[in-house]
């Protein structure tokens, strides 16, 4: 199924949960400096773990794609649950949508994607809830939507002790501590591993690869 039909889909079922809407607050301005500090509405941010569960939903009535929910007591005490999504295409790893409900603290809502297992996380949306990084419930689901896209169509992990790499189609990332690899080397590595080639890395590194699902 091609992405947009896909998404076309989760936009409805998305629709039918009633999400919360908001526009971007920093449109045409900067954010504040008390806004790093402030967090208006906490429960708005529930629109993240909706759209998580559209797209289960949706993903549910795929053919070879398979959706189970994950029971709260096997996950850490920082998350409330969510779902285990996995495809029957040989090469792919399990996918996870986990949801974190507002905490006494003022914690917003939140939803970890992760694969292979529920502690590999791939994308945590938001990864902040300040007023300040706020920029409207539109750039959250776009968010959300393109980590959901980008683990689907086919993606490298590659997870040292000191730093982490990711590769994509469209590109990758690499992040950690000094003397981490450049970042030319790191796609290189992820391009070798998408094609089944060995790879020989300087120290222990755990290697996940997701083959596109569809």
């Amino acid at each position: 199924m091609e992405t947009t039909r896909l998404i076309a889909r989760v936009d409805a079922e998305f629709a039918r949960l009633d999400p919360p809407w908001w526009p971007n607050p920093h449109e045409d301005r900067e954010a504040t400096e008390e806004e790093y500090s402030r967090v208006t509405d906490p429960g708005r941010y529930r629109v993240v773990a909706l759209r998580a569960r559209a797209w289960s939903r949706v993903l549910g009535t795929v053919p070879d794609i398979d959706v189970e929910p994950v029971a709260p007591e096997s996950l850490g005490p920082d998350l409330d649950g969510g779902v285990r999504l996995t495809s029957r295409r040989p090469g792919t790893l399990p996918l996870f949508f986990l949801e974190r409900g507002p905490t006494p603290d003022s914690d917003v809502p939140l939803v970890r994607i992760g694969m292979a297992d529920p502690d590999t996380e791939l994308e945590l949306v938001p990864d902040c809830g300040c007023d300040a990084c706020d920029h409207g419930s539109d750039d959250l689901v776009r968010g959300l939507d393109e980590a959901v896209v980008e683990a689907m169509s086919g993606i490298v992990l590659m997870l040292a002790g000191t730093w982490r790499g990711v590769w994509t189609p469209d590109g990758g990332g690499v992040g950690g501590d000094p003397g981490l690899p450049e970042l030319d080397q790191v796609l290189a590595w992820g391009r070798r591993l998408s094609r089944q080639e060995h790879v020989s890395f300087p120290e222990d590194v755990r290697v996940l690869v997701n083959d596109p699902w569809m």
